[in-house]
């Protein structure tokens, strides 16, 4: 509102102003106590007052933003493959829980491949909180591609509705 005034004051105090409002926004008494049970977050918090002050107030929060959103990403993508194989003649049977996005797409289809080709194999999906679009196009053109070979039938479990 008052950029005139703004121009009095000199850049070295508006400087230091910023310096000690973002220093006392990181919590040092409790740092080393959130690096033991979050290090993600303790990592997004110190990198971000270090944008602040090594760059600007505005590019020091966009890169703490982005660093938040890659490690919210990351973290709600988390999936768990389980095969089962203790029959050798009978189904292998294959437990997916967890959030199945594109980003752990080539961990899973790794997986897959990995299977005998020989033997039924049972996709169990009910663990699944969630099923995005790209994981379902690529678990239904694997079955359809194993069943085409010959081999015994993929069956899936169903997944979640309305995702």
């Amino acid at each position: 509102l008052l950029p005139a005034a703004l121009e009095v004051i000199p850049l070295a105090a508006l400087a230091g102003v910023l310096v000690h409002t973002g220093w006392k926004l990181i919590p040092t008494t409790q740092l080393l106590s959130l690096w033991r049970r979050h290090r993600g977050e303790a990592v997004v918090l110190v990198s971000t007052a270090v944008a602040v002050v090594s760059l600007n107030l505005f590019e020091g929060v966009l890169i703490g933003l982005l660093m938040a959103v890659v490690k919210t990403a990351w973290e709600t993508s988390h999936i768990h493959l389980e095969v089962d194989d203790d029959v050798a003649d009978g189904p292998i049977k294959v437990t997916i829980s967890g959030n199945a996005t594109f980003l752990r797409l080539p961990k899973i289809l790794d997986t897959l491949e990995a299977l005998p080709r020989d033997r039924h194999i049972e996709l169990d999906l009910s663990g699944l909180r969630h099923l995005d679009h790209a994981c379902r196009t690529a678990l239904t053109s694997w079955a359809a591609g194993h069943n085409q070979e010959g081999a015994p039938a993929v069956s899936m479990a169903p997944a979640l509705t309305g995702t």
